[in-house]
């Protein structure tokens, strides 16, 4: 028998070192995810609601989900504070969300896609001189490239005093020209 099998029935206690150690023990293991609760079947309409994100209020997708012909409007508002709050709920609707941002951005950056694409094969295989041009002037305009930007640059050689000075000159001006 192994030195650590029990003899008997009376049981067996194995203190562990829940210390700091000397860096030598072997890794711990990491510890079992916690076991996600299902919704029931109002929460997850609740959540359904929520999802639809229609621009209604939390309370609304609760009353959409549960029954709340004997609730206050204040009750319903904490009930359904209180859910939206549910750790589950939580995670799922920040789930979907994350997972809406990245469709969108993957949409915007697909449409950018074609339409550089477009414009690369309008600047290379147009009919006409002026379409090649055009699409050259597009392509030189976006992002990254902004070869064609309008830049205003701003030269301060007056003081503050200056330009109040010429500001009021010029309301007096419009001033007596108009009373």
């Amino acid at each position: 028998m192994d030195d650590d099998t029990p003899t008997d029935d009376t049981p067996h206690l194995t203190v562990i070192d829940g210390g700091a150690g000397d860096g030598n023990e072997p890794e711990a293991k990491p510890k079992p995810k916690a076991k996600r609760r299902k919704l029931t079947s109002k929460q997850e309409a609740f959540l359904a609601a929520l999802i639809r994100d229609d621009g209604r209020s939390l309370s609304d997708c609760y009353r959409e989900a549960y029954d709340c012909e004997n609730m206050s409007a204040a009750a319903i508002h904490n009930e359904a504070s209180l859910l939206a709050g549910h750790r589950e709920v939580a995670r799922r609707l920040t789930l979907n969300r994350a997972s809406i941002e990245r469709s969108s951005q993957s949409s915007a950056l697909s449409r950018r896609r074609f339409v550089l694409e477009g414009l690369e094969r309008e600047a290379t295989d147009a009919a006409s001189d002026s379409a090649r041009v055009a699409a050259l002037v597009a392509l030189g305009k976006t992002q990254g490239v902004d070869l064609f930007t309008d830049r205003v640059e701003q030269v301060a050689d007056r003081t503050p005093d200056e330009v109040r000075a010429e500001l009021e000159q010029r309301l007096a001006a419009l001033l007596g020209r108009t009373g």
